[in-house]
């Protein structure tokens, strides 16, 4: 299992899927497709997470407000850096499955493919609200069900619908 350490989230229209693009230490390439099903489950699990770690002392009317500061703070510390390149004969497969560790300061997505193939990555928390805004604007792009998403997540300010997390 390669531990990954650059992301790259980007829409295919023509797939009408996810390309999770990933990169490891060693600069090797892998693109994981990630379909409209997995990724409502995945937003699903990770979003209650974040409200456990984020303000759980908090009442919960001042929990939302909590968790916008969180997220925009996230966002301000998001850098621009070159996305990651998948070589055309880099592995590829789809998401099967995706297992997340108990929520703390860190969370590692084991992310299992076709043929027994799996990557982690193991993000702050700050990093999941990254990719967690960056999977909202590429749903937004998609025009798949906005349902699942908190308001905390949205901000319209925000450029650009693909993005690369490191």
């Amino acid at each position: 299992m390669a531990e990954i350490q650059k992301v790259s989230l980007l829409y295919i229209p023509v797939e009408d899927r996810l390309a999770f693009d990933v990169e490891d230490a060693e600069g090797a390439g892998t693109r994981l497709w990630l379909t409209q099903k997995l990724c409502r489950a995945l937003v699903s699990a990770l979003v209650p997470m974040l409200h456990k770690v984020a303000a759980p002392h908090l009442p919960p009317d001042a929990r939302e407000t909590a968790q916008s500061w969180e997220q925009a703070a996230a966002m301000a510390e998001f850098g621009k850096v070159p996305g990651v390149r998948v070589r055309p004969d880099g592995v590829s497969g789809l998401v099967q499955a995706v297992h997340i560790s108990p929520p703390g300061d860190r969370m590692t997505l084991t992310f299992d493919f076709g043929a027994g193939g799996s990557r982690s990555v193991t993000l702050t928390l700050q990093a999941l609200r990254q990719t967690l805004a960056v999977m909202y604007r590429l749903h937004v792009e998609a025009a798949w069900p906005l349902d699942l998403w908190p308001s905390w997540i949205a901000d319209p300010t925000l450029e650009a619908a693909s993005g690369t997390v490191n």
